[in-house]
């Protein structure tokens, strides 16, 4: 746009859409810049003719419904030699401000579940250290466990951080294990989209079973069973069961009365997965079968 010192307009062209589109004989700071841009613009180009340098002023604005940038830059021009005027040219930025603010959003999101991820981390360090007797049996168990939550990390990633689906989590943490069509496996029931938080513990709690099911329990031996079942509830709500079958075992390192040891596992699954979740959980081990329910909100 041009317009000269006595602050009549005398060009405009390709305006960005959000500025009213006059004929340039209806132009004027009023019309074209309602609001606190009105003061921004006039003192930018006071200015401007004052001292003969460039001015730079971005002018933004943001409500429930719309969000505006435009960079404007304005230079003293003379339409004919003697004849001051005022060169004012935009820059519409408000797709380029819009990106960046969802950069930022999802880098502050990023930034706050790699802080949680690391917060679940140590707490499994520590509590696989504590049950562990050997270094051995931490590096394997811990292995294990944060080969778990990696994952159901790259099922929460591959959907853009929207979460994972929960029958592709079961099958992801079971494939590591066994095979597709292992018949001691049966899964069934109606599938749900998780929020991360929930596919990183659900994911969790399903390696702990998972685990303890081959050390100790059904898949240590070959006729065992392995029902886990996912089942809607009242509005809101959605339930994991787990029915587990220890079958004739020949593994030494199953009790007699057929319980399996879940040190650890018994808290994942008892306390830390339910409290994450705003949940309940029932975990019973009895003689040949192993019994896990949580419900939580969805």
């Amino acid at each position: 746009m041009v317009k000269s010192t006595d602050d009549n307009y005398l060009y405009a062209s390709m305006l960005p859409e959000y500025f009213p589109q006059l004929e340039v004989s209806e132009m004027s700071d009023e019309t074209l810049f309602p609001g606190d841009w009105f003061e921004q613009m006039r003192d930018v180009q006071r200015t401007v003719l004052a001292t003969g340098e460039e001015g730079v002023v971005e002018l933004s604005r943001a409500s429930a419904n719309h969000y505006q940038v435009c960079h404007c830059t304005i230079q003293a021009y003379e339409t004919v030699p003697g004849s001051p005027a005022i060169l004012m040219t935009f820059v519409d930025l408000t797709m380029e401000r819009k990106r960046e603010e969802t950069l930022k959003a999802l880098l502050r999101e990023l930034s706050h579940r790699s802080k949680n991820l690391l917060a679940i981390v140590q707490s499994i360090a520590n509590q696989t250290a504590r049950t562990s007797t050997d270094l051995e049996q931490f590096v394997v168990s811990f292995r294990g466990r944060i080969a778990a939550m990696s994952s159901a990390q790259d099922l929460v990633t591959d959907s853009n951080w929207r979460g994972a689906m929960l029958k592709e989590l079961a099958g992801r943490q079971l494939s590591r294990y066994v095979e597709p069509s292992d018949p001691r496996v049966l899964m069934e029931g109606e599938d749900i989209l998780l929020e991360p938080n929930a596919a990183t513990h659900i994911g969790l709690a399903l390696h702990e079973l998972i685990a303890n099911a081959i050390a100790y329990g059904a898949l240590s031996n070959p006729d065992g069973k392995i029902s886990l079942n996912f089942v809607p509830l009242d509005p809101g709500k959605f339930e994991i069961r787990w029915e587990e079958e220890i079958g004739a075992s020949s593994n030494p390192d199953v009790e007699p009365d057929g319980e399996v040891d879940a040190s650890f596992g018994s808290t994942v699954l008892q306390r830390v997965v339910p409290a994450a979740l705003d949940g309940e959980a029932e975990y019973e081990i009895g003689p040949g079968h192993v019994h896990y329910r949580l419900v939580f909100g969805v």
